[in-house]
């Protein structure tokens, strides 16, 4: 296929994939009132805009307790025994600080309610589409580019994310950009493609956490495998450690100083003590999460209200002690469904409800999406078994999945954290589908060939 070609088709793709983001949008979330994460991202992006720095959005808006601690309070039949009104300024960094840069940003181009923020995901979204079908020609050719971007236009579970208001739309900006320059290093590496991995590695861990291993997995690989001369591969590693450092340096830097106790990159400890507990080990949400698990202690004075990184202390704490003394449990089957749930093999009808409470989304929406995810999923198994055969670049590729499922092991699992994985599903799915078509059109061929022989023999 001739370039102009190929541009032409995705643009066509692309055009569909916004036009499905604005009609999910418009039909789904115009007007409704963020909440949750959704509402995180939009008010720290507000504040810092506004000059009060990446500060806690509930504890300024709500003042101490905010509305989620009170309610977690309460659950656990604690007095709250100092009470602040709104205002209070404490730092944050319950999610890493990309996303709200990027709302932060485009508030100075007047981007700045919840529905043109929105506008601005389904765009990132309609981008993310093109730049899978990019990825997908470098990895595997122009075709099987053209029918992944396809795939990622029409994909429910994506559609929903662009309408979310939340990073995944970033995120599916950044896999294919970061899997192109990845598989251009596994080929024929070069000092400049280091240096963008580590560039990339530096973005990822402002992004979501897990985005930061990419690049060391893939130098790993090509390390174990002895895909280039060791010494070329340690030094690339180390020129990508040390870009990936400078990027993070100002994150870094900042978290050290601005809290009581010495936190890196983001805060683990809500997360895992709200993924480890009785509800998530034995309950109805068995590898998902539950609000109530975190629970605080409540401030004695003005002065001793926990901050951020005093509370994420006190629940990894609390985390790491529930699963010590449930530690078989933990391993043979909190573990196991987490990442059964991750890809919906346990439980998705479950999943599907839960999203609809937790995230606002639409549960029929939600079921055809589903149903959409496992035609995906049985085409990449079989586009995976192809590119093995013939093997194709596919260590790239596969790390996708493997952090989804690192995700699902250390947090829990539903449809909206599988993102990471899934333009590596469509791109392995595209495989499948180019095969089927040419098996397909190889048999109409040899049809054709025996009915026009045939008609000869017939008039001789």
């Amino acid at each position: 296929m001739d370039r102009r070609r190929f541009w032409l088709i995705l643009g066509l793709i692309v055009m569909v994939a916004f036009g499905a983001r604005l009609t999910n949008l418009a039909l789904t979330q115009w007007d409704r009132p963020p909440t949750g994460d959704a509402l995180f991202y939009s008010e720290t992006a507000t504040l810092m805009a506004e000059g009060h720095g990446y500060i806690d959005p509930f504890r300024y808006l709500e003042g101490y307790p905010d509305r989620t601690e009170r309610r977690e309070l309460e659950h656990f039949g604690q007095q709250i025994t100092v009470e602040l009104p709104p205002g209070l300024e404490q730092p944050t960094m319950s999610h890493p600080p990309a996303w709200t840069v990027v709302l932060a940003g485009a508030r100075f181009l007047g981007v700045d309610t919840p529905n043109q923020q929105r506008l601005l995901g389904v765009l990132l979204g309609a981008l993310g589409v093109g730049l899978i079908g990019l990825a997908g020609r470098e990895l595997f050719g122009s075709s099987e580019g053209l029918i992944a971007a396809a795939i990622g236009a029409i994909y429910g579970f994506l559609i929903l994310n662009d309408a979310s208001l939340m990073s995944e739309s970033l995120v599916v900006v950044f896999v294919p950009i970061a899997t192109i320059v990845a598989v251009r290093w596994w080929r024929r590496p070069t000092l400049p493609l280091a240096v963008l991995l580590g560039v990339l590695a530096g973005v990822g861990g402002l992004l979501r956490a897990e985005l930061i291993i990419y690049t060391p997995l893939v130098l790993l690989g090509a390390l174990v495998v002895r895909r280039f001369p060791c010494r070329r591969t340690l030094g690339h590693g180390a020129l990508a450690a040390l870009v990936m450092a400078v990027v993070l340096a100002p994150w870094i830097a900042r978290n050290l100083t601005a809290f009581a106790e010495p936190m890196i990159l983001s805060q683990t400890g809500t997360t895992l003590a709200q993924t480890n507990c009785d509800a998530t080990y034995y309950g109805d949400k068995l590898g998902y999460w539950e609000l109530y698990c975190g629970g605080i202690e409540p401030a004695t004075s003005v002065d001793a209200i926990p901050d951020e990184s005093q509370r994420d202390v006190l629940r990894r704490h609390q985390a790491f002690d529930y699963i010590s003394s449930h530690r078989t449990r933990f391993l043979t089957v909190a573990v196991p469904v987490r990442v059964l749930r991750m890809f919906n093999l346990f439980g998705p009808i479950q999943t599907a409800k839960y999203d609809v409470v937790v995230e606002g989304r639409d549960l029929n929406a939600s079921l055809v999406s589903l149903g959409e995810y496992y035609v995906v999923a049985v085409l990449a198994v079989v586009g995976l078994v192809l590119a093995v055969r013939r093997r194709l670049t596919l260590y790239v590729v596969l790390l996708w999945p493997a952090l989804v499922v690192m995700v699902a092991v250390l947090g829990f699992g539903n449809n909206r954290y599988r993102v990471t994985c899934e333009p590596a599903l469509f791109w392995l799915a595209a495989l499948a589908l180019v095969w089927l078509f040419g098996r397909i059109r190889d048999a109409r061929r040899s049809s054709d060939s025996a009915t026009t022989q045939n008609t000869a023999i017939s008039v001789s």
